[in-house]
């Protein structure tokens, strides 16, 4: 039985400034629904924000039992001590174990305090799934050779995972086929040219816990847009904030936790490389007791990425390769906030547009 992952705020929920994000029927999606594409469309041009509901389709309905079973193992991963997951830790940006602290953290002058377990998606040939082998920088391997350098955790949950990225995998690239059908794009103009299975990419799924903390030197998720194209989220508690950029008082409003449905939000790439049609929405995550995360929180994020070798045009109007925005803006994660209000690579240039 899936332990139940839900929380509340200390302010009432109906005294919460919450995200009027547009719902978008997936079953629709993928029943060649125009109108709901143009729906799908809209929705990126002006938010870059939405719901997904994955409750009436049988070909994705799947994934909302498999995130229980997911969240479920998370928390036997991160309920392991320090010192074990540190063992999972290569240094990497793109895959293994993130101890808590590695970026800025909400409040200023703090660290992030949430850490996660990162499994890179390298291939996608015959929709197999790859994964770089901790302790070590050779070449990746195939997630289900159950090679021993994995974590006990994801050799003992492979079929699992891999179903989950599987699943990920069809509803992202079904929601590019949808946007390029309603933008009436063709060939190597659509969303999906960019986004071959068999060409190199940093598309990663990440496993997120945000520990109980008491020491305000650690809070939260700074503000931020997404590195790549779509974010498919499930995020059954709060703490999700965004920056709407539809509302005229720029302040944050929380995005309400919904069963049944995903989160999407439009990355920094999509963004440009819709010609900076599409919005990449500002958001972040805070406690939901206030200065303090007072509860254990979790999340499973599936970051879709480009094929690293494309270029596009970026926050600041230069020409430069999605590998290269990626290491770039993983280095601004890290960085002071001081640091991080003299560029424009932490909120992808969204923060200025808004200002404007």
């Amino acid at each position: 039985m899936s332990t139940h992952y839900t929380s509340h705020p200390t302010i009432p929920v109906n005294q919460l400034e919450l995200a009027a994000l547009p719902t978008i029927d997936f079953a629709k999606l993928t029943g060649g629904d125009a109108s709901e594409a143009q729906r799908l469309l809209d929705a990126c041009v002006t938010q870059g924000f939405f719901y997904l509901d994955l409750q009436g389709s049988d070909s994705s309905s799947k994934i909302l039992a498999d995130q229980y079973a997911l969240l479920d193992v998370m928390k036997n991963y991160f309920d392991q001590p320090h010192e074990v997951k540190m063992e999972d830790n290569i240094e990497s940006v793109t895959d293994g174990f993130k101890p808590i602290g590695t970026f800025a953290g909400v409040n200023r002058n703090s660290r992030d305090c949430y850490e996660t377990l990162r499994v890179i998606v390298n291939c996608f040939s015959s929709l197999v799934v790859f994964f770089e082998p901790l302790f070590s920088r050779s070449p990746t391997k195939n997630i289900l050779n159950g090679s021993s350098k994995m974590p006990v955790t994801i050799q003992k949950n492979i079929s699992l995972i891999s179903n989950f990225v599987f699943d990920s995998h069809f509803i992202t690239h079904t929601i590019l086929a949808r946007l390029s059908d309603a933008l009436q794009l063709q060939g190597s103009a659509r969303f999906e040219s960019n986004h071959r299975d068999e060409k190199p990419s940093t598309t990663t799924l990440v496993l997120l816990h945000y520990p109980q903390n008491f020491d305000s030197e650690y809070s939260g998720h700074n503000k931020h847009t997404d590195i790549g194209s779509l974010t498919l989220l499930f995020t059954p508690q709060w703490g999700l904030q965004l920056l709407s950029p539809v509302e005229k008082a720029k302040s944050w409003l929380w995005v309400e936790p919904r069963p049944g449905h995903a989160v999407i939000n439009v990355g920094d790439s999509l963004r440009f490389l819709s010609g900076k049609r599409f919005k990449s929405c500002l958001h972040r995550v805070v406690p939901t007791g206030g200065m303090f995360q007072e509860e254990d929180r979790y999340s499973i994020a599936y970051f879709l990425r480009p094929e690293s070798d494309i270029d596009f045009e970026d926050s600041d109007g230069k020409t430069v390769s999605v590998k290269k925005w990626h290491d770039e803006k993983y280095i601004m994660y890290t960085q002071t906030h001081e640091t991080q209000d003299q560029s424009t690579v932490l909120t992808g240039g969204m923060e200025q547009t808004l200002l404007d």
